[in-house]
């Protein structure tokens, strides 16, 4: 009888994998999860940047032996340390608001996204992007996203051919919006979700936008027609999934007078219940999306967001990402592949770069893998 028994889940277990290779084989097969680690399951990997050790710059020639990583305290091996400028790969996401006011920035990406392109020398990139409104890729074709007018935003899967990735650019029509914030929250996490990411490429985001987000609780006035929130998300939660996953950089308005002191923060805004003050809504604005790049003005600054570049948004100018600093961000950067338990679902993680008589320590918070 325990060999039958063995045999009959011997049989299930190929019956169940012959099933989810099924699954995986069509057109129609669902997209993947996005793999968070830089090598294989037993590992993780993050992306540091000097602004998140308090430090201007770091030595170019530091080497895994240069760092240690705790995963809740726990020592963690490293695995390799990868200095930006010297990286042969990277992945490039740009979050895009395509609404009617965007017209100039759109056409200032696309006319400098290839001398942009062109100071990577050397990397193999594979771009993407994702352009959103009220609306993302996600919520198919609808009206009320576009003024009554049956609309779709879009999104350019991930790949290398960048012909291929200004021609997307190129598509992407300014239209609708008029209600105040847009949905780059929906749209960060869309890219991130639903992507498959090359393994070991650092992992870069640009969002783009001349005004701030939709949260959850934004109220009755940002629902759709199912009276979901445009976004099901609050600026904190999409923060958490972002640091110790990829580096944020944001185009963004400066809104630094709406910042406020961490101890006044919840009583601006109650009921955000935020873990990351302050979280900061500008009134009929949304909220402030640098926050996931630096986490905000040096004042009130309670954290590094994801240690990306923030910049403000030209006034009724087109955009350069050749000036914008964020390549120098990149370039300064290094990405740490370490070891985890492969059951570990998240953990605080602190990274710490030894070299001569320095020591500079980023620490990433929580981090979920």
């Amino acid at each position: 009888m325990r060999l039958l028994s063995s045999y009959l889940t011997l049989l299930a277990l190929v019956a169940a994998l012959a099933l989810v290779l099924a699954g995986c084989g069509g057109g129609f097969a669902p997209t993947l999860p996005s793999p968070n680690e830089g090598e294989d399951g037993d590992t993780a990997m993050s992306t540091v940047t000097p602004a998140q050790g308090g430090v201007d710059s770091l030595p170019s020639d530091l080497t895994k032996s240069n760092f240690t990583v705790t995963l809740d305290a726990a020592d963690a091996p490293v695995r390799s340390a990868v200095y930006g400028a010297s990286a042969t790969t990277l992945a490039l996401a740009f979050i895009v608001d395509s609404t009617g006011s965007m017209g100039g920035e759109i056409a200032g990406v696309l006319s400098s996204i290839q001398a942009f392109a062109d100071s990577f020398t050397g990397k193999t990139i594979t771009w993407t992007g994702n352009e959103y409104g009220d609306g993302t890729p996600a919520d198919g074709l609808n009206e009320w996203d576009f003024f009554g007018d049956e609309d779709q935003r879009t999104m350019f899967p991930l790949g290398t051919d960048l012909a291929a990735f200004k021609d997307w650019i190129g598509t992407l029509s300014p239209r609708g919006g008029g209600d105040g914030p847009e949905n780059p929250l929906k749209a960060l996490m869309e890219a991130k979700q639903t992507l498959i990411w090359p393994l070991g490429a650092a992992r870069h985001f640009i969002v783009l936008t001349d005004i701030g987000g939709h949260e959850r609780t934004d109220g009755s006035t940002s629902t759709r027609p199912d009276d979901a929130p445009f976004s099901p998300y609050m600026g904190a939660e999409v923060l958490a999934a972002f640091r110790g996953w990829a580096t944020v950089h944001c185009v963004s308005p400066d809104y630094d007078y709406a910042w406020v002191p961490e101890a006044d923060a919840a009583a601006v805004r109650p009921q955000s219940n935020s873990p990351a003050h302050p979280e900061v809504w500008v009134d009929g604005r949304g909220w402030d999306v640098r926050e996931l790049a630096d986490g905000g003005p040096a004042e009130h600054r309670t954290h590094t967001g994801t240690g990306g570049k923030w910049t403000e948004m030209p006034r009724g100018g087109s955009v350069d990402l050749t000036t914008l600093g964020i390549k120098e961000t990149i370039d300064s950067s290094y990405t740490i592949v370490y070891e985890r338990p492969s059951s570990l679902a998240s953990a605080h993680v602190i990274i710490t770069a030894t070299y001569g008589s320095e020591t500079v320590v980023f620490d990433l918070g929580i981090v979920t893998f």
